[in-house]
């Protein structure tokens, strides 16, 4: 996707907000649009991507911000447009030409043949070396809100992780998706949602250990059974709420 029609996207999210509940796995709050996070006591900011390095984005305390593909055939990968100087971080987009909001976009391609394939933006709660991240207890926090827009999918995932906290991650961490509306919303995602996807079938983890010792979150496009997909991905405003 060009310069040119990155800005028509965002254009034609600003435009379209709000809209009816859906009844999938995480519900939309009223509003209009995506703002600053704001925190207080019943509130953790994870990442409203306010904080930036070089133009970069990174989580509100200093976390780094990565995207990473993913796919059943290694011949036929996935593909990502990031920042225009590191391909591996989003881009820092502005959400609105009257205000200063910014969020992380990518670009992304879906390829076949694929049983499964995902690009993935991987967002660690503080600054750290890979297997040694800090990790924040969120385990007393209801819910997880999210901003999203998305063009080209209709469904994202989101993945709670824990890494380098004996917290075995070759089984597949807790995970749960919600479907789309038009336009750039914030959707609620309940805590008590997560769980392992169904294909693990050896270690099992509990939710609730990975959100006491949580490193990082993680938000997907992705497909199963799969045919050619692209689009845009823009994440704003990922919000623990109590």
């Amino acid at each position: 996707m060009t310069a040119r029609l990155l800005a028509i996207a965002m254009v034609g999210l600003l435009v379209s907000v709000g809209g009816p509940r859906i009844g999938a796995q995480a519900e939309p709050e009223q509003s209009t649009g995506a703002q600053p996070a704001k925190t207080d006591d019943k509130r953790l900011v994870y990442a409203d991507f306010e904080n930036s390095t070089d133009g970069k984005p990174i989580s509100s305390r200093g976390g780094e911000v990565r995207l990473y593909a993913w796919q059943e055939n290694p011949a036929i990968i996935s593909a990502f447009k990031g920042h225009e100087s590191d391909n591996s971080i989003p881009m820092l987009v502005r959400t609105s030409k009257n205000d200063q909001n910014h969020a992380a976009a990518f670009e992304w391609e879906l390829r076949v043949p694929n049983q499964w394939a995902g690009v993935t933006m991987e967002i660690n709660g503080h600054a750290g070396t890979a297997g040694a991240l800090p990790a924040d207890d969120v385990s007393g926090y209801k819910h997880l809100n999210v901003s999203v827009y998305g063009k080209g999918t209709s469904y994202v995932r989101v993945e709670i992780k824990s890494q380098g906290r004996e917290i075995n991650p070759h089984s597949g961490y807790p995970v749960t998706g919600f479907k789309l509306k038009d336009g750039f919303n914030t959707y609620q995602i309940p805590l008590r949602n997560f769980s392992q996807p169904s294909w693990v079938t050896d270690t099992r983890i509990d939710p609730k250990d990975v959100l006491k010792q949580l490193t990082s979150i993680a938000v997907s496009v992705y497909c199963d059974e799969c045919r050619p997909m692209n689009g845009l991905l823009i994440v704003d405003n990922l919000v623990f709420e109590k």
